[in-house]
């Protein structure tokens, strides 16, 4: 555990270096030589030195405004996550698997900002754990396989679960520590703007949009760009170039050209893998994923819609607008194995 930011910088500086000289290493190459993350866990725990003292316990608005935040910014959960994303990963959103979800999380938080304001902030700790337990959990109903987990945070249940604290697990190893450091930093600044101003705005339904539109690069750098400038209005001197490295290895450019005038752009987008059904094997029975579906983004520069096609093995892209002139984006999934 670190206390402040210099022992943050250093335990985590200081773990990359060791893991380094023991010849271990946070990133790999698949069999088709992207470069990508080991898988290996990265998931950020915060609280204090003891219940009494854990930031969530004491202000339960700053939980509250951060299980919003990160809901309404779709981006956050996808480009710091590895690559098994999706309603059965390690760390699904509560709104991948049921849509419902969504208005039973509206429902909790507003239950919790009335008892917030009632008690003048004197709530008792174990309510957050009663009021989120059933809504911060997978598809199965397990509660650990949560993007946001409180099993420690305070469950009456187990002394072990009376911690103080949050676990954050759509995180995945970057490769290197100042990666990591620029993501926990990040995850600090949200902490002290929610503690000066909670964040009150109402669940966005998304629907099918989370995976149509967060999956591509073009829409996750739109979202983060907001969240960045939304730091920056209230006060904190965030750089959105800080990211550029996280875009760049979780969305790797494959390539470009140039057709007419017309600028083509082929980025690495994301896919959800879905759980197969059971199958039996040795010692009892397994769930593969289903790894052979990719996706990748099409983005064209000055194209005019009503002149030229594009296509793809002869069926035309449908190519969405980004908001800039002349700029359209799309994704095309296709079967990347057997």
């Amino acid at each position: 555990p670190s206390n402040n930011w210099s022992e943050l910088v250093q335990l985590t500086t200081t773990l990359y270096e060791e893991a380094r000289l023991s010849g271990l290493s946070t990133e790999k190459f698949m069999l088709d030589g992207r470069h990508t993350g080991t898988g290996g866990g990265n998931h950020f725990v915060m609280g204090g030195d003891g219940p009494a003292n854990s930031p969530f316990l004491r202000r339960p608005d700053v939980l509250a405004s951060l299980l919003r935040y990160w809901h309404n910014h779709p981006g956050l959960s996808y480009l710091f996550s590895g690559l098994f994303i999706g309603p059965t990963s390690q760390a699904p959103r509560i709104d991948e698997a049921r849509t419902d979800q969504t208005h039973e999380l509206e429902l909790a938080l507003t239950e919790l900002d009335k008892q917030i304001a009632r008690t003048e902030g004197r709530t008792p700790p174990w309510l957050i754990d009663r009021l989120l337990r059933n809504i911060l959990i997978d598809a199965t109903g397990n509660t650990h396989r949560s993007e946001f987990c409180i099993d420690k945070l305070y469950s009456p249940d187990s002394s072990t679960g009376r911690l103080g604290l949050l676990e954050l697990r759509a995180f995945e190893m970057p490769p290197n520590a100042q990666m990591s450091l620029a993501q926990q930093l990040l995850l600090r600044t949200l902490i002290a703007r929610f503690w000066k101003t909670p964040y009150t705005a109402k669940l966005v339904k998304w629907g099918t949009r989370l995976h149509d539109k967060f999956m591509l690069p073009t829409f996750v750098q739109q979202d983060l760009t907001d969240v960045i400038d939304d730091i920056r209005a209230a006060g904190f001197d965030f750089q959105a170039n800080w990211f550029a490295p996280h875009m760049a290895f979780r969305f790797p450019k494959f390539g470009d050209f140039v057709s007419r005038g017309i600028e083509v752009e082929l980025h690495g987008a994301l896919e959800p893998w879905h759980v197969l059904g059971e199958e039996g094997a040795a010692g009892g029975t397994v769930r593969y994923v289903d790894s052979s579906l990719e996706r990748l983004e099409i983005k064209v520069n000055n194209y005019v819609d009503e002149r030229y096609i594009l296509t793809c093995n002869g069926v035309k892209v449908p190519l969405h607008p980004t908001g800039k002139m002349g700029e359209y984006v799309a994704g095309v999934r296709y079967r990347a194995w057997q």
